[in-house]
């Protein structure tokens, strides 16, 4: 009889701990099953933010492109070099063509670069030309203004 009584507490000890597992594997398996759609959506949701990323970046590129073949163009570098550094067609560029014999000019204040007496040949005969012209095209402009 002591040992039906201690069969008996044993079976309900082993049916009690089998169903302590089985719920604890019913909530384990709920636990996941809950867990796997919520993973799967925060992927999905992550996969659309990287695919709109992906469509803003090829949007880019495109602009990219055509900013790049804008800019390589023939009429965009001659547009650039005629705004930022004063390029002109050789048509527009008028020149005056002055013949002065030695002689019959004077550069006034300019004591120590040639003798007065003795006038200037060669190159500094040229640069000194220029450097008059030069003195002369800004006196007009500032007159214009």
């Amino acid at each position: 009889m002591i040992r039906n009584i201690e069969l008996a507490s044993r079976k309900n000890l082993s049916i009690e701990v089998v169903g302590v597992l089985y719920f604890a594997a019913v909530v384990i398996a709920g636990i996941i099953l809950v867990c796997q759609p919520a993973k799967v959506a925060h992927m999905n949701q992550e996969v659309r933010r990287l695919n709109t990323q992906l469509h803003d970046l090829k949007l880019r590129n495109e602009d990219l492109k055509r900013m790049v073949a804008t800019m390589e163009s023939l009429t965009f570098i001659e547009a650039q070099a005629r705004d930022n550094f004063g390029m002109v067609d050789p048509d527009q560029v008028k020149s005056v063509v002055v013949n002065i014999a030695p002689g019959e000019y004077e550069v006034a204040g300019e004591e120590n670069s040639l003798n007065a007496t003795e006038p200037a040949q060669g190159i500094f005969a040229w640069l000194n030309r220029i450097a008059q012209l030069m003195k002369d095209s800004i006196a007009v402009a500032k007159g214009r203004q």
